[in-house]
């Protein structure tokens, strides 16, 4: 009996012990994380500061001129990235993945991509971000230990890196960044905090002192007397050439839309675009709407009302042509995919581009 006590404590054990490893090993992945980025920021700064650097030529991943100022900023397309900060998890990971949700699940987190310069020096022009609050620190971060792998963790740092690269690349087409502000799966990571209204400011101030004047900020575009939806439908928006060098921030439609509008009503301060699904396109902030089927039936009265719209082209790894042919005929703007050349994983074969090789091309009308 004595024995069999023994035999059953040793077990229990050796589970509790193999449970903290796994536990620290899924932690240590944010510790490396974290110092693979400070190392590619002192790499980044050093570069663009030294006889190497050499800008990107725009017009390589463009079908239109850079100088046509005819063009606005609804009148063209470009292939965005999703959880463009991503890096390819552990094995161990996605098998609590597949034990919490479906194996299916954890196969479709096998990605990741490659650093955010690295991104936009091929091409890509829009990502998508998701935030969350550790601790008193914003960081990017697919699923919580289980899928926390990032090219940059740290927000601020990514931040920095965005205006590293427009500084230095003043004529790039403008950067448009989808940021989904996320609170779930807390549970597994006792440092993430519920984000409040004073959080959401804090982001404000972060974003305009990482960005300052490279930002485009809905107040810039805001006709007196008009909300930013009448000034959309009337107006319309800025032209591409005017916007050359900027960077926008569209905050996902979600959980976070109220409190940040409530923030400032009036819009003159936010920082960032405040995205709508198709029901809510009758609010005054209505401007980049999120309609993740790419559906010519549903996307194209968006269009016709002068909205800039995102899609989705995949999911879950599956490609579709059929699905990306529907997204370009839909008019969306913003087209959302797991295999362009920005993923770090991908084969040569599997990258899809518009016509020509190009990322960004003008609307056929």
């Amino acid at each position: 009996m004595i024995k069999a006590i023994k035999i059953l404590l040793i077990a229990v054990l050796s589970v509790i012990v193999l449970f903290v490893l796994i536990v620290f090993r899924l932690f240590a992945i944010k510790l490396y994380d974290s110092s693979v980025q400070n190392a590619h920021m002192r790499t980044l700064k050093s570069y663009y500061q030294s006889e190497n650097f050499e800008p990107v030529d725009e017009t390589e991943f463009v079908n239109f001129s850079l100088t046509d100022t005819s063009i606005k900023l609804n009148e063209i397309q470009m292939l965005a990235t999703h959880n463009s900060y991503k890096k390819t998890g552990s094995d161990i990971g996605r098998f609590f993945v597949g034990l919490g949700d479906s194996f299916e699940e954890a196969r479709a987190l096998k990605y990741g991509y490659k650093n955010l310069t690295d991104q936009f020096e091929a091409g890509v022009r829009s990502m998508e971000f998701d935030l969350r609050l550790r601790k008193t620190q914003f960081v990017l971060t697919h699923v919580p230990l289980v899928d926390n792998s990032s090219v940059a963790p740290d927000f601020s740092q990514a931040l920095e890196e965005i205006a590293l690269f427009s500084s230095n690349h003043p004529n790039h087409i403008p950067i448009i960044i989808l940021m989904e502000i996320k609170d779930d799966w807390m549970i597994l990571d006792h440092a993430l905090q519920v984000i409040e209204s004073e959080d959401l400011e804090n982001l404000n101030l972060l974003l305009v002192d990482k960005l300052g004047d490279q930002l485009f900020t809905p107040q810039m575009m805001m006709e007196t007397g008009k909300t930013l939806k009448e000034t959309i439908q009337t107006t319309g928006w800025p032209t591409v050439n005017s916007l050359l060098g900027k960077v926008i921030f569209v905050l996902h439609p979600g959980n976070f839309t109220d409190m940040y509008y409530e923030l400032d009503e009036t819009l003159a301060t936010q920082p960032m675009f405040i995205g709508s699904y198709a029901s809510g396109v009758n609010q005054d902030y209505a401007s980049f709407i999120v309609n993740n089927n790419p559906s010519v039936a549903e996307i194209a009265p968006l269009i016709q009302a002068n909205f800039i719209v995102r899609t989705r082209i995949d999911s879950n790894l599956v490609f579709n042509q059929a699905d990306f042919d529907q997204a370009i005929l839909s008019g969306a703007q913003i087209l959302t995919s797991d295999f362009l050349i920005g993923r770090k994983d991908i084969k040569t074969s599997d990258i899809i581009y518009f016509d020509d090789n190009k990322m960004i091309i003008r609307k056929n009308s």
